[in-house]
């Protein structure tokens, strides 16, 4: 392989956490259109809501008002599982902010709610009278929220109307997201493609889309001491013959992966993770209930691109030993080893944006 520095990789990474392990955004099959892998949105039915979704960088530029101009332009294709029953499927979340303060809002599209799934690829395109909803801070950083599922075309009047902003027309969009909320009924849905601004993107690993990653309810572990390591251990065995001296074959037997680091923010949820009996109720860890739980890792640094590597680790669980030192004058660090379980589709997932 030739040299090229500009394919040797440099800087830190974060770590991300869910836990408990009850929403999952992976890659996936089915692929949509002949790709290999869509993304796939879960729920288990169990804990509180939040937005677990695969999220997009919208053309530059685009303003409140321009986007409303022309909604038609957005669109996403789905494929809800076939759970019988009705539920509230992926909605489009655009979210806008003002150049000039800190104001933003937040408005989500909710063409799927009360439906049932069918198990078949559906394009769902918005339009005029999709209802909606919003919420957000004005530019005196004062918060309005309205999810009176008003028809999507009066939103930029109806934030313009709220009280708690001057003028939002101009506000840019900065991120485009689909995304699964509620925390019931246990479901799933792959998205295979989106539509940003006339333009159509297929979803799927390493795709074309901008800014394209999937994210779930993650808390970020903060400052760490050292970084982040991620070792990957195969175990492999030979296969022998009496007539030859060279193995004929070599086959894999265990693989191992593990994310270890340590910690900074010695927080009680830092601490709680990093323990792998530990319960945290409140304010307090218990120990001693025998508790093995799985969290949800994401790892999520540059590439030599300059774009978005997304190490994703769907079941995980923490090991090993974890040391705390209170001494003067030095800072707590919590040291954490986080293992890899085969989940519903890969153990782990390695992914490199092109865009």
């Amino acid at each position: 392989m030739a040299k090229t520095i500009a394919n040797v990789l440099t800087g830190v990474a974060a770590l991300y956490i869910r836990q408990p392990n009850d929403a999952i955004a992976e890659w996936s099959e089915p692929g949509y259109d002949d790709s290999p892998q869509s993304a796939k949105l879960l729920k288990t039915g169990s804990g509180a809501g939040g937005s677990t979704h695969v999220q997009f960088t919208p053309a530059a530029g685009t303003t409140l008002a321009v986007w409303q101009a022309a909604i038609t332009d957005y669109a996403f294709r789905h494929n809800n599982q076939d759970i019988g029953a009705i539920a509230n499927w992926a909605q489009m979340e655009f979210k806008f902010e003002d150049p000039n303060s800190g104001g933003w809002a937040e408005v989500t599209a909710v063409a799927l709610q009360s439906i049932v799934g069918t198990g078949l690829w559906v394009l769902t395109t918005l339009a005029a009278n999709t209802p909606s909803g919003y919420g957000g801070v004005g530019e005196t950083g004062v918060s309005f929220f309205d999810w009176t599922l008003a028809d999507l075309d009066t939103v930029e009047a109806q934030i313009n109307l709220d009280g708690a902003v001057d003028n939002a027309s101009d506000w840019l969009l900065t991120r485009i997201r689909i995304e699964l909320w509620e925390p019931t009924p246990a479901r799933y849905c792959y998205i295979g493609e989106v539509t940003i601004a006339g333009t159509s993107y297929t979803v799927t690993p390493g795709g074309t889309a901008p800014g394209m990653a999937l994210g779930s309810p993650f808390t970020e572990v903060g400052y760490t001491e050292d970084g982040v390591t991620l070792e990957y251990t195969a175990d492999t065995a030979d296969i022998e013959v009496e007539e030859e001296t060279f193995p004929i074959d070599r086959v894999i037997t265990k693989e191992t992966v593990a994310v270890t680091c340590n910690m900074a923010e010695s927080s009680l949820y830092n601490m709680d993770k990093a323990m792998a009996g530990s319960v945290l109720s409140g304010g307090i860890i218990k120990l001693g209930g025998s508790v093995n739980k799985t969290m949800n890792l994401k790892i999520e640094g540059t590439n030599p691109a300059g774009y978005t590597r997304s190490i994703l680790i769907p079941v995980a669980t923490a090991t090993g030993a974890v040391g705390m030192a209170y001494k003067k004058g030095e800072k707590t660090v919590v040291p954490v080893t986080f293992q890899a379980l085969k989940g519903d589709s890969d153990a782990v997932q390695i992914v490199d944006n092109i865009a």
